[in-house]
């Protein structure tokens, strides 16, 4: 009798010990069931604000700035002074300026001293009024030619002629506010012309309306286009987010692997913020979206060439590598389409 109590006993505990070692065994394990869950797979791109209307102010002429009447933060209107240009004159056009004008000179005196003699004589009769009119008009070519000389003298010294003096005062061609002087008091600069694009006395932007741009590369340019609607989270006031809509789409540059990236331009829609020209914003684009589907995390999944498996843990502790099917994912949960159930206990790797 004590022996079949004693042999019970041990079964007995035999028994808890291995139910105890397969809990802990089942606990040790770390693991997760799979859930229902909303997956949202983002995209995320680093893009930078910048003002719609900005206009870089350039000077007509090459001189040496004299004097700079503005600041940058300086809100202007159109026409307003913002620098003033002194101009190096060549010596070799003032020379030859200067004695054209002195030729242009002579001959209009001469010109005068002949039409007056004439218009005595023509007075008294002695000339016919045919004679006498080409004289005067003598006299008005070399009033004209004078005048053209003085002219290009006034030009070869200045740099302007008297008519347009205000030439070496460069001024604003909008409204807005300065957001950059790449020049100083003293700096040599050159003119705008067709062969040269001469230096940037100022840059004006209109500080009310402002896109946002960014790259994309070649492998998510076909899931952005225009007019899609996206977010943008603003570093530089704590990430707060604005809304904004795509206006443009083209082609940018090819980098050293040959891949092209895409230039996206977009409009700000709901704009508070006292956005600043270069200011930062991450960009928030919804690809794809799908509510209640079961996930696991996807970390756990195991990846070998094209296929992909999970490790299933059964009811013995015991694990099993099992092929999957995978849908939509968000970077930290993955849809599970074929392979598992709700009820399956999946290993964590």
């Amino acid at each position: 009798m004590n022996k079949k109590i004693i042999i019970t006993i041990i079964i007995l505990l035999t028994s808890i010990f291995f139910i105890i070692k397969f809990v802990n065994n089942k606990k040790q394990i770390p693991s997760e069931y799979p859930k229902y869950r909303l997956i949202e797979k983002k995209s995320y791109i680093l893009g930078k604000f910048w003002p719609i209307e900005e206009v870089k102010i350039k000077s007509e002429i090459s001189g040496i700035i004299e004097n700079i009447f503005i600041k940058i933060g300086d809100n202007i209107s159109i026409g307003q002074k913002i620098a003033k240009i002194r101009i190096i004159p060549n010596p070799e056009n003032i020379e030859l300026a200067k004695r054209a004008l002195q030729i242009a000179k002579v001959d209009k005196n001469q010109k005068q001293i002949n039409f007056d003699r004439n218009q005595k004589l023509f007075d008294k009769g002695v000339i016919a009024r045919v004679e006498f009119e080409r004289f005067t008009q003598d006299l008005k070519n070399a009033k004209i030619e004078y005048d053209y000389a003085i002219k290009n003298y006034n030009i070869a010294l200045k740099g302007f002629s008297a008519k347009n003096e205000s030439r070496n005062i460069i001024k604003s061609t909008i409204k807005g506010t300065v957001i950059d002087i790449p020049v100083k008091v003293g700096m040599n600069i050159t003119q705008r012309n067709n062969f040269n694009e001469g230096n940037t006395i100022a840059i004006v932007a209109n500080m009310k309306n402002f896109i946002f741009e960014f790259n994309i590369g070649e492998t998510d340019v076909n899931q952005i286009h225009i007019n899609d609607e996206f977010g943008i989270a603003v570093k530089a006031f704590n990430n707060k987010r604005i809304k904004a809509r795509i206006i443009e789409l083209k082609p940018s540059s090819a980098n050293q692997k040959n891949k092209f990236s895409y230039l996206a331009k977009a409009k700000l829609l709901n704009n508070n913020l006292p956005i600043k020209p270069g200011f930062s914003g991450l960009a928030e684009f919804l690809l794809e979206s799908k509510t209640n589907v079961l996930s696991i995390k996807e970390k756990n999944i195991i990846y070998k060439g094209s296929k992909s498996f999970v490790e299933i843990i059964n009811d013995k502790g015991n694990i099993s590598k099992v092929e999957i099917t995978r849908g939509v994912t968000d970077g930290i949960y993955t849809e599970m389409i074929n392979g598992i159930s709700k009820t399956d206990r999946v290993k964590s790797q």
